[in-house]
């Protein structure tokens, strides 16, 4: 409906007027995958409306490596000049990111160019509207946050090898003030297909060793064209007993409507993104939902401290 104040609008694929807190901050982040390879990469760009500039970068990894250092391409900056705007619909960031909107809320050329080894020439077609997470809610309760799937294609140029893309991934959308400390878990799982999408928040609480359930508190599901929001779920994650790190996700959700959604996924690859206070492992997924083969990920989100803690008791457990 046109007077619902959680609809994204035209205007939103745009930046945002900012408020006067000073850690405002708007996010574009894109991911994409060659399932194949093993190989997953993100497109992210941060802006800070009143403090200035701009973060964010490209990541590409495979199962050759997780650190910064060992994974094919890691480029992340923390303060360049703001983004420009040198058409309607298109964004540059001088981080290299362009994003094109070809269609508001639905259709977008993506870019990145570093100028050496890496270019990225990708289009994204959604496969549904961009989805509100509901206000309050973790990780982002003071912000509007919108999560939305889509078919990626195009290709990747990397140190010369290009490599082709044609898979279902995620991107999102946020604005509104966040700050780098007081950081929480979190645990963001996903994956996505042509009849099926699904996405869940879930706040886990310290714990080391075992397989403790998660209750998923926000999400959705999309299937066979009804999208839907999740009212109760549980999830369930297997770590590598050495790293620490997740290896295969259990997932059971039901939605809105009363349908039940169950899917197990393993790890195929992964890489450690660390932030001024926290630590993203992102896991790419290959899943099986209702018979179906579907790819995603899983974003586990750690105060850097915690980890560390969790990270000791691993290596005691393989011990």
């Amino acid at each position: 409906m046109d007077d619902d104040p959680d609809r994204f609008t035209p205007a939103d694929d745009g930046l945002h007027t900012a408020s006067e807190d000073y850690y405002e901050t708007e996010t574009f982040w894109f991911s994409f995958f060659v399932p194949d390879r093993a190989l997953g990469a993100w497109l992210y760009a941060s802006v800070k409306h009143n403090a200035g500039g701009t973060a964010g970068g490209c990541w590409i990894w495979d199962a050759t490596g997780s650190a910064p250092w060992d994974i094919p391409f890691y480029e992340q900056f923390a303060h360049l000049k703001a983004p420009s705007q040198p058409s309607p619909g298109r964004l540059t960031f001088p981080t290299g990111m362009t994003v094109q909107v070809r269609e508001p809320a639905t259709s977008y050329r993506l870019g990145y160019d570093d100028r050496r080894r890496c270019r990225v020439d990708l289009r994204f077609d959604a496969l549904e509207p961009p989805v509100p997470l509901r206000r309050g809610a973790p990780p982002y309760p003071k912000a509007s946050h919108y999560d939305q799937t889509g078919h990626v294609t195009g290709h990747l140029l990397l140190d010369g090898e290009r490599v082709e893309i044609d898979c279902h991934a995620m991107r999102d959308r946020s604005w509104g003030p966040r700050a780098e400390r007081g950081y929480r878990r979190v645990g963001y799982t996903w994956a996505a297909s042509p009849g099926l999408s699904l996405l869940t928040y879930t706040s886990p609480q310290a714990h080391q060793g075992g397989t403790v359930p998660e209750r998923v508190h926000s999400g959705y599901v999309r299937r066979d064209g009804t999208l839907a929001r999740i009212v109760e779920g549980r999830r369930a994650v297997h770590r590598d007993p050495a790293h620490g790190w997740i290896t295969g996700v259990d997932l059971e959700v039901v939605d809105e409507h009363g349908r039940a959604t169950v899917g197990r996924a393993e790890g195929t690859s992964r890489m450690i993104l660390p932030g001024g206070t926290s630590v993203c492992i992102n896991t790419a997924l290959r899943w099986t939902v209702d018979g179906r083969t579907l790819h995603g990920e899983d974003q586990d989100v750690w105060p850097i401290d915690e980890w560390r803690l969790h990270r000791r008791g691993s290596v005691a457990w393989a011990a």
